[in-house]
This record gives C-alpha cells, sequence and structure tokens, in this order.
C-alpha cells in the first residue's frame, strides 16, 4: 500500500517558503546590520503602539466644577485643636461635651458620626468646621475626626 503525503494548503507553502528565503537572508547579514535590523524592529513596533495608544484613546476633557456651596467637600475649612474632652453641664445648642484648650477657653463638640461620650475627660486632637453659636459668644466644632494622644 502507497502512502499518500498529506495535503497542505496552497498559501501555506507560500508562507513557509518566504519564510525559509528570509532566514536564508538574515542569516547572511554581519552581525552589525542583523542588530540594527532587530533594533529597527522593536523601535517601529514600539512606534506603531504609542500611534495606536494616542489614536484609540478617547479624550474627555475635565469640565472645571463649579465652586458654589453644593459642590465643594469644607476640606479646605477644617480646623484642628488639641485639647481635653470635658462633659457640659446642660446641653447647648445640641453640643453636650466641650474642648477645654490649653489656654482653658472652651470649644462646644457636635458629631453625628461619633460618640464623643467615649472620649470623656481624655487628651484628644479633634478636627473640624468651626461655626459661631447662635448668640455669637462660643464656638461649635462641627467634628470630623478624633485622635487620642
Amino acid at each position: 500500500m502507497a502512502t499518500n503525503p498529506p495535503k497542505t494548503l496552497p498559501w501555506l507553502s507560500r508562507l513557509k517558503a518566504a519564510f525559509t528565503a528570509a532566514e536564508a537572508r538574515f542569516s547572511a547579514m554581519p552581525r552589525r546590520r542583523m542588530i540594527l535590523t532587530v533594533a529597527a524592529l522593536a523601535a517601529g513596533f514600539a512606534l506603531i503602539g504609542v500611534l495606536l495608544g494616542i489614536i484609540l484613546t478617547p479624550y474627555n476633557p475635565t469640565s472645571t466644577p463649579s465652586l458654589d456651596s453644593s459642590t465643594t467637600t469644607g476640606d479646605d475649612q477644617l480646623s484642628s485643636y488639641t485639647g481635653i474632652v470635658r462633659a457640659l453641664e446642660e446641653p447647648k445648642e445640641g453640643a453636650s461635651y466641650y474642648l477645654e484648650l490649653e489656654d482653658k477657653t472652651q470649644l462646644l463638640l457636635k458629631s453625628i458620626n461619633i460618640d464623643i461620650s467615649f472620649f470623656k475627660e481624655a487628651s484628644v486632637t479633634v478636627e473640624g468646621i468651626v461655626v459661631g453659636t447662635s448668640d455669637g459668644l462660643q464656638n461649635i466644632l462641627f467634628v470630623n475626626q478624633i485622635r487620642i494622644k
């Protein structure tokens, strides 16, 4: 029984012949020219990658946000104070605790998320936004963060 060789596609045989010819030419090149050819191919593919990256990357310009009160975060208005947390005898404007500063002044403390009673009689550093009371005699610190010293 005679064996038939496997059938090859015509374009595959042409591709094989082209690779064989290119390999023969590449092997016959001087070493310096071979290095330059490889470097040129690497630079060419890098340039193609950069160009495709520039072309295919969508351009989304950032718009300048408006600076009204609904878009500002208030982070630039944060103040930091260090002192001892003390309890008020009777709450004033919703604040049950105050921060006694080193110069013995009082700063009322209010917070929605932090239980200030946990820090009673502790030396702390408090960060938050300071506003005046309705009578204008004291300041209230809306607590954003508390750190025990």
